[in-house]
């Protein structure tokens, strides 16, 4: 293995979005409780919000496995319920992405006081990718209330609307994204399975079919989100990003 490969390679390793055969998984560990989300994955990934409850719009990292913080239904584990509530001891999801209900410091990047926004509706996570994809998975922790808070997912393509999902879909038998798994509820912790373009097609989405390249996580209420998934990026992109990534954790 030649120097330059085994440094590209080291990259990958570090940089916590690029894990696993074919899937690149953005865990946003390594981000501190409280960090204000925005291009720290990019050119991969670029994250904004939208709240429309407050006078910021703020994406932060939210650090589940403290105890103490202003939201209690996002620590753990233990979890109350959910499809990782299986291992309830092992399941750690560490930091989470969350809509930031206050802006208390946010002057240095790191909010003082992280909380996720507990209006209904808390707003919009959008999630915009450099490339088409065509499959999207993550976690989320405590969706909760009447009709699953709202939340739902928009996929767009060239900023058009191809595909709209909703949580309660979820978990409604009839939908053709039903998961017998998923159990919603306070400070419950679920794995929602990639939701392919395919299936996206097959439940009537047809403008669905060449993909999409930014999902918009409709927010309902207190909830924060993690380990998203999509198809990792081939070739020399892999390897820059990764590199990028570990340029910009050295420099930070």
């Amino acid at each position: 293995m030649t120097p330059i490969r085994s440094a590209a390679f080291a990259a990958i390793a570090m940089a916590a979005p690029l894990a696993g055969a074919g899937i690149t998984t953005f865990d946003f560990e390594g981000l501190a409780h409280g960090e204000i989300v925005n291009t720290q994955y990019a050119p991969l990934l670029t994250v904004s919000a939208v709240n429309p409850n407050r006078g910021h719009d703020i994406a932060a990292a939210f650090d589940t496995s403290l105890i103490g913080t202003l939201d209690p239904d996002l620590e753990g584990p233990p979890w109350a319920g959910g499809n990782l509530a299986i291992s309830q001891t092992e399941t750690q999801l560490g930091r989470a992405l969350i809509i930031a209900e206050n802006a208390v410091g946010a002057g240095d990047g790191i909010l003082d006081n992280p909380d996720d926004e507990g209006s209904r509706p808390a707003g919009q996570l959008i999630l915009q990718f450099s490339r088409t994809i065509n499959t999207f998975g993550f976690d989320v922790i405590d969706i909760e209330g009447i009709i699953l808070e709202g939340s739902s997912l928009e996929f767009f393509r060239d900023d058009v609307l191809v595909a709209t999902v909703e949580f309660a879909d979820f978990t409604t038998v009839a939908s053709d994204f039903y998961d017998a798994t998923i159990v919603f509820g306070d400070n419950t912790a679920n794995r929602v399975a990639p939701i392919s373009a395919s299936a996206l097609v097959s439940a009537g989405f047809a403008s669905a079919s060449d993909g999409f390249d930014r999902v918009v996580i409709n927010v309902g209420g207190s909830s924060a989100f993690d380990n998203i998934i999509i198809p990792a990026p081939s070739g020399l992109l892999a390897f820059a990003g990764g590199w990028l990534m570990l340029s910009r954790r050295r420099r930070a």
